[in-house]
């Protein structure tokens, strides 16, 4: 009798998605689909968090719209206030707050496009065709005008800004063609764009045809970055931009930016979306000889597909939405008009330099906000909400998973699949359903189980040990990222080596780590979370097979640590 071959998938999803590779070549730790999950920091695929509203109120003051802005404002006394946005007025209150509407009298707002930023007890507001306004606390009214809160005439005119940052105590406006700074936080006169030590800086002249629309700008390190449609313009000793030191440094030719709030800066990096791809160009400043990281190349086309759906819904990109959360270690980008928010994970590259990707969908998000405690907050429809818990708003969402199709390197011969395995953690209560497929068809076998419930401690943990060292787990030993903390370990999936950093080097642990290492404390899973072996006798024939899973998420964590499949082989095909 022939005995069953099995694969067994690590960790399934790990490597996020791929479309864009033919999917019997590719590691089974790629996925197809990966659908309302995260990569979690023990490098499982997980499912995403929900979120819970935070508002008291907003049905009235937003009349059915979306909260499409909103900015964290520090007050002189360290207290915060939420500003936000939408149904053309602006507002502030937060969480646990009503919304108020603190829109100046007689202003009139047409849009929502707003950009913000907050520097020594005031926010400024800008969006194109308005003047900018100022936001203070302590002022009355609390929003004004520029002009009205400076009594001065500032040096864009009424060529109103798109955009605004805060940098080097002083904030930074742009138009389609110039930069604009204001006074310091030192002068009187801030935070006008008028007088003392503000400026101004038209690159016309500096790009190589002369023409183009300036996008977003950020700062990164000494570097003002000036992200045009189809250039990027840096410039350094932005620091103190009336000296010599501020100068042209570098034009990047041929990328740019296409959606103004798509750019982040998470410390070592500028993340911002392309016309081909999310990029990231902080590597690229730092060392020159690197090329710019495609993040997105291994989703590239269904990724452009919905850049260019919002683009066709909306007429414009203004609508897009980011951010980069360090506590969540990841960075999101929302295109609002098809309820999509694409997830990057940002623990670490894949060799080829992009980042492993997953997708929320049915899950509209205007806007977000990360807060200084570094909660993440998300504009919803009448009201903030707080990305927390496992439902979205006391509703289910779906989670859901695929392989590639799979051949075990035999693509002419029969498989017959005999079993399924799965290790799951949590889910309480929850339906968790295994699909099975054969030969590229669309029809799926399925064996729902419903997770049980109880104490992880049922299931036998200490087959599934984790360890407080442990930090991920990679490809090989040339994907382990670089670390600065001694102790940190990582796993590589090619030979199953344990390496730890010892401050100077990664030391090969393997043989010791299971002695050395300090085991988690488990009270972390009291609450309902448990380990559960699935094991289900299916179904299917065919040359190739696909697996994957799907579960509705009711108020607790779902995550996958394993699958492993089980066939005999027939004759050839």
């Amino acid at each position: 009798m022939k005995q069953l071959e099995t694969l067994s998938i690590v960790a399934p999803g790990f490597y996020g998605l791929n479309t864009q590779e033919s999917g019997v070549t590719l590691s089974p730790n790629f996925a197809q689909v990966a659908e309302n999950v995260v990569i979690d920091k023990y490098s499982r695929l997980g499912a995403r968090k929900g979120w819970v509203m935070q508002t008291t109120s907003g049905s009235i003051e937003l009349d059915n719209d979306f909260i499409r802005f909103m900015l964290e404002h520090v007050n002189a006394d360290d207290t915060l206030d939420i500003l936000s946005a939408g149904n053309n007025k602006i507002f502030s209150g937060g969480v646990g707050e009503v919304l108020t509407d603190i829109t100046p009298a007689l202003y009139t707002i047409t849009s929502n496009d707003w950009s913000g930023a907050n520097l020594n007890d005031t926010t400024i507001l800008v969006q194109t065709g308005h003047e900018p306004l100022i936001y203070n606390s302590v002022s009355s009214p609390v929003l004004q005008t520029i002009t009205d809160y400076t009594s001065l005439t500032q040096n864009y005119g009424v060529a109103f800004p798109d955009g605004v940052i805060a940098a080097w105590g002083r904030y930074w406006s742009f138009t389609k063609n110039a930069v604009y700074w204001s006074t310091d936080i030192a002068d009187s006169a801030f935070p006008a764009f008028n007088g003392g030590s503000s400026g101004s800086l038209n690159i016309a002249s500096i790009l190589p045809d002369n023409t183009d629309d300036i996008e977003s700008i950020a700062s990164h390190n000494n570097l003002l970055v000036i992200f045009c449609r189809h250039h990027i313009v840096i410039y350094n000793g932005a620091d103190n931009p009336l000296s010599d030191s501020f100068a042209l440094q570098d034009i990047i030719v041929g990328v740019g930016c296409i959606a103004h709030k798509s750019v982040q800066n998470t410390g070592a990096d500028l993340i911002f979306l392309s016309d081909t791809g999310v990029r990231s160009l902080g590597r690229l400043i730092q060392e020159k000889s690197l090329p710019m990281r495609d993040l997105t190349k291994n989703i590239r086309d269904d990724f452009l597909d919905t850049v260019n759906a919002e683009l066709g819904e909306y007429g414009s990109l203004k609508s897009v939405a980011s951010t980069y959360s360090e506590i969540n270690a990841f960075y999101l980008i929302s295109f609002p008009s098809i309820q999509t928010v694409y997830c990057l994970d940002m623990r670490s590259a894949l060799e080829d330099g992009s980042s492993r990707v997953t997708v929320w969908s049915q899950y509209p998000a205007h806007s977000f906000l990360r807060l200084r405690n570094q909660e993440l907050l998300v504009g919803k429809i009448n009201g903030i909400g707080k990305y927390i818990g496992y439902t979205d708003n006391s509703l289910t969402y779906r989670v859901r998973y695929f392989s590639h199709y799979l051949d075990f390197n035999a693509p002419t011969t029969n498989k017959i699949i005999k079993k399924i395995s799965a290790t799951v953690l949590g889910g309480s209560n929850q339906q968790f359903t295994i699909k099975v497929g054969t030969n590229y068809s669309s029809s799926y076998l399925s064996y729902p189980f419903i997770l049980q419930a109880g104490s992880i401690d049922e299931y036998n943990i200490s087959e599934y040990p984790a360890y407080s060292e442990f930090k991920g787990v990679v490809a090989d030993f040339a994907s382990i990222p670089v670390s600065t903390i001694p102790g940190e370990a990582y796993m590589t999936l090619d030979d199953n080596s344990v390496y730890q950093w010892d401050g100077s080097e990664w030391q090969d642990v393997t043989a010791t780590w299971q002695d050395t290492f300090t085991l988690v404390d488990y009270s972390e899973f009291s609450k309902g979370v448990v380990l559960e072996n699935i094991k289900s006798s299916v179904g299917g024939t065919g040359t190739t097979v696909q697996v994957g899973f799907e579960s509705d998420v009711d108020g607790a964590e779902v995550s996958v640590q394993r699958l492993d499949i089980y066939i005999k082989t027939g004759r050839m095909d």
